[in-house]
């Protein structure tokens, strides 16, 4: 009964983290162009929804072609969290390890995207669309950094527990 309940928690955890980052890397352009427009330009949802729908396909500042620059390090991470999480045997020590960079890498790459984007929106100018083509190529680099760490991080924290549990 037990390993069902871990296999199947195993399974919940990596598909809702699988869709989780595609369906985020996907909205964050878009969620930040409506937050921008109504905090800082005082419009109200439904205008903000009408702008963003405006601009969704427009020529010059095409929304949709954002949305999918920033959503490929997305679904590439998607990709690998789906098997190796999926594939790995929850029993072990090392699938804590794994989940904890998939989390470090997941709330990072979320974090940096959406900071760029708003930041991007909140302060134009000329030089602005460069940030939507830079920010694929850094999350790239950043995702992978931050799985590592996130898994170092678990694994001296598990070796402590486990020096601890030696020495008592």
């Amino acid at each position: 009964m037990t390993d069902r309940f871990d296999s199947r928690r195993q399974t919940v955890v990596t598909l809702t983290t699988y869709w989780s980052c595609i369906l985020l890397g996907l909205a964050i352009p878009g969620l930040s162009t409506v937050a921008v427009d109504m905090l800082k330009h005082g419009q109200s949802l439904g205008q903000a929804l009408h702008q963003w729908h405006i601009h969704l396909f427009a020529p010059g500042f095409n929304l949709f072609l954002v949305a999918l620059l920033n959503a490929l390090p997305f679904v590439l991470f998607a990709v690998f969290v789906l098997f190796h999480l999926g594939l790995a045997d929850r029993r072990s020590p090392g699938w804590l390890r794994r989940l904890s960079g998939v989390v470090l890498a997941t709330l990072v790459a979320i974090g940096l995207s959406l900071w760029t984007h708003v930041m991007t929106l909140w302060h134009p100018d000329a030089q602005g669309a460069l940030a939507y083509f830079m920010l694929p190529m850094l999350l790239l680099l950043v995702i992978p950094a931050c799985y590592v760490l996130g898994w170092a991080g678990c694994f001296a924290w598990q070796q402590l527990r486990s020096a601890d549990s030696l020495a008592q």
